[in-house]
């Protein structure tokens, strides 16, 4: 039994960052605990069954991990003025549009600028590595402690398409990208107005951990987008962190408007993932065809990997060719921008598809998997086939 919350993680980690930035905006009171806690080797991590991060232990010792379920426990019992869920139209479906942009699409991004430019990185990440796996070892071991996860990580860029060839369509992506957000938190704090919403919450996680603090990336970004390093300063704040904008009330936009700057951003975003989401819905799709025993209620990381989603998908980058691992998980984090735009009245559905065509988004609001994913006791499970 613990007696505040605990989050299990490590400063290096994108979704610890994520969940990490929501307890502090909330207050919640809460100790940072590393991996190598003997309460995390010894009886967390085993009680999920497997080494994830980041992972949440509330005081009557109910563990919560995946940062969704995350966001969703602390808002209900820190409830703040205004929820991270938006409930006019537009801001709720924008919203879930950036926070599954910010937890799948910018992973690609987030471990290239990483792994690839080592001459400037991997000093830092060494020892910080070692930090998060060994505190307190000596400094001549980070070598040796840090280099096994590090290589793994690593190990991944092939599977999440990073290549000499990609490369530059990556990095393309991502500079366009930095360029909307810089011009719209110049005149925004926050993506919906003076209220940070689920959106940003997933934005947070791979521009944190590493865009913002892996040296390379974070020069790139103080030199070229001043304010959404101002943004990234803001959402780490436990307070609204706004003194740009002394007259702002902390709350969205009124009347469920997006600031004009948004629509690049919201371009830009699409640019990046809107090809791979499409095709990582029709891999799933293929991979199901192939499977029609599959039943409701069956884990999707099986015991028999037979039975596990797998494969590979390909698309364009915006014209260059692409390869990737089939993510089933983009698949189900897919289905809060769907689920957002399902529950509302048609005429406010004609609103928000309106709103989306000129970014390229709106063909987000219906793409479905043949099979809906649940989650039920921190594990993913087939749900049943969608009408």
């Amino acid at each position: 039994m613990t007696k505040s919350y605990v989050l299990y993680g490590m400063p290096v980690s994108m979704f610890t960052g994520k969940a990490r930035a929501h307890l502090r905006k909330r207050r919640v009171p809460f100790v940072e605990r590393l991996i190598s806690h003997p309460r995390f080797v010894g009886e967390v991590a085993p009680s999920i069954g497997r080494l994830i991060i980041p992972v949440l232990e509330t005081p009557d010792g109910e563990i919560i991990q995946d940062t969704a379920d995350i966001l969703r426990h602390v808002e209900w019992t820190f409830p703040g003025e205004v929820s991270i869920y938006p409930t006019t139209p537009r801001h709720a479906v924008v919203a879930r549009i950036f926070e599954l942009f910010g937890d799948e699409g910018m992973i690609r991004t987030a471990m290239h600028y990483r792994w690839n430019y080592p001459d400037q990185n991997i000093g830092f990440l060494r020892t910080a590595f070692a930090a998060g796996i060994a505190p307190g070892a000596d400094a001549a071991d980070a070598e040796a402690i840090a280099g096994g996860a590090m290589t793994k990580m690593q190990g991944y860029l092939p599977a999440l398409g990073v290549s000499p060839e990609t490369i530059p369509a990556i990095e393309a992506g991502y500079e366009a990208l930095l360029d909307a957000m810089n011009r719209h938190f110049q005149r925004s704090p926050y993506l919906l107005g003076g209220a940070p919403c689920v959106g940003d919450f997933g934005l947070i996680a791979g521009f944190h951990a590493h865009l913002a603090r892996d040296p390379y990336p974070a020069e790139q970004m103080k030199t070229r987008a001043y304010f959404v390093w101002r943004w990234v300063e803001r959402m780490i704040a436990a307070d609204a962190d706004m003194p740009e904008f002394p007259d702002l009330a902390e709350v969205y936009a009124a009347d469920d408007q997006l600031a004009p700057t948004l629509m690049p951003v919201l371009e830009a975003a699409g640019r990046i993932y809107g090809a791979e989401l499409a095709a990582q819905v029709a891999g799933l799709d293929a991979w199901l065809v192939d499977h029609p025993d599959i039943q409701a209620g069956e884990a999707l990381q099986s015991s028999d990997r037979a039975r596990r989603p797998r494969g590979t998908v390909a698309f364009d980058l915006m014209g260059t060719p692409m390869t990737t691992a089939l993510r089933a998980f983009s698949v189900f984090k897919l289905q809060a921008v769907t689920d957002a735009f399902d529950t509302l009245a048609p005429s406010e559905q004609a609103t928000v598809r309106a709103t989306l065509e000129p970014t390229g988004l709106a063909p987000w609001l219906s793409l479905k998997a043949r099979r809906r994913i649940a989650r039920v006791d921190n594990r993913e499970v087939w749900g049943d086939p969608v009408a």
